[in-house]
């Protein structure tokens, strides 16, 4: 039998570190949704002790999924649920799983653009154009963690505030270090993004007219000197190297303003220099040549702040968030920030629901109520310097 009084939340990839941070986050939101459903092929979540297991009141599946199978189990979603949203947690590409919600006519939400073999993430963007046109059964809204997702409304506001800038630079510095040293790099992030945003994929900026192009780099070879971005938010002794990663917020802002801009990404220094010296020439290594660290284990000092800078004429203007890992338990900085944008997001869906069915940008939210949310979690700062 269907149940119909409220949506339904199906939350695919349960058991990884993202969702179970945004299952902390969840109890407060528990009743805007009618079942709670949790999908991952680990029954890991079923014993996280910092997730308040009754008071989500949740079934669990314990399934593995891939790209022709998601199809059948989405459709059997459809017979129990009239109404439900598709959260995907997963590093499962992305396509598959929005046409299985779209045929159904559930709503899709993800966090990030998960992008197929064979294709580069500047011509996924590219195909993200043709989304609204091919699923329309119904609201899908995309890339709405941290960035993409918070990131983008930072701007958004910057924009409102001070104008279109001239350039605009995203920077991210993690400088996580574990209390019990691995002898490896170490990471707060998914092994595979990461690997595939600073080793695998090439490195890449937009131009003058806003358009992305690649270079023939990677990232940990394409290098920026920080300093300039972090002195004025954070003072440090060192400064680490920041690599040029292509991300899909960056691309669609620039293409969006016509501006030029990159996104700047860098780890503690200790974790970058291990890692130059394993990547091959061929660009290759390997996801257990990394170490992933989620404060729960090893505990960690050191934060993940992530900061929009706007440039014009005569002044640049940064918005920024920084989270502590320290400061919270259960999950590390990255995880938890990304989760926040994710919540925000699926709150805002209930609370302002977009009218008319299609795929939808994270930025065609509306940026005032967005940002309210996540500032129940974390501060957002603004500095403005002299240029």
């Amino acid at each position: 039998m269907k149940t119909i009084d409220k949506p339904s939340l199906i939350i695919l990839g349960a058991s990884g570190g993202v969702a179970r941070a945004l299952l902390q986050l969840l109890p407060k939101y528990r009743k805007k949704f009618s079942s709670l459903v949790l999908l991952d092929k680990s029954d890991s979540v079923l014993r996280d002790e910092y997730i308040d297991h009754v008071g989500l009141d949740y079934e669990f599946i314990h399934r593995e999924f891939n790209d022709v199978t998601i199809d059948g189990i989405i459709k059997a979603f459809s017979k129990k649920y009239a109404s439900a949203t598709i959260l995907d947690m997963t590093d499962c590409p992305t396509m598959p799983i929005i046409g299985a919600a779209d045929a159904v006519g559930f709503n899709y939400i993800n966090c990030a653009l998960n992008v197929p073999e064979g294709k580069s993430l500047v011509t996924f963007v590219e195909d993200m154009q043709d989304f609204s046109k091919r699923f329309v059964n119904g609201v899908h809204v995309l890339s709405t963690g941290m960035n993409p997702g918070i990131v983008n409304h930072l701007i958004k506001r910057g924009v409102v505030e001070h104008g279109i800038p001239k350039e605009i630079i995203e920077m991210e510095y993690e400088s996580a270090k574990p209390e019990v040293d691995p002898g490896k790099p170490f990471i707060t992030w998914s092994k595979v993004q990461f690997l595939n945003e600073a080793v695998r994929w090439d490195s890449g900026h937009c131009n003058s007219k806003g358009v992305y192009v690649e270079t023939k780099e990677n990232a940990i070879n394409t290098l920026v000197d920080t300093r300039q971005y972090l002195e004025p938010i954070k003072k440090l002794k060192e400064y680490p190297a920041g690599m040029t990663v292509a991300h899909d917020e960056i691309i669609a802002m620039c293409r969006l303003l016509e501006v030029p801009g990159k996104f700047v990404y860098a780890i503690h220094p200790e974790s970058f220099n291990r890692l130059k010296k394993i990547v091959g020439p061929n660009r290759e290594v390997h996801e257990e040549d990394l170490v992933f660290e989620d404060n729960i284990v090893t505990p960690l000092s050191g934060s993940d702040c992530i900061c929009a800078w706007l440039i014009y004429e005569t002044k640049r203007v940064c918005y920024y968030v920084e989270v502590e890992h320290s400061k919270i338990k259960g999950t590390n900085a990255t995880l938890l920030m990304v989760a926040i944008g994710a919540i925000a997001t699926l709150v805002d869906s209930v609370d302002n629901p977009i009218k008319y069915k299609g795929a939808y940008s994270v930025l065609d939210l509306n940026t005032d109520d967005l940002l309210k949310i996540v500032s129940n979690y974390m501060e957002i700062k603004k500095l403005e310097c002299k240029q």
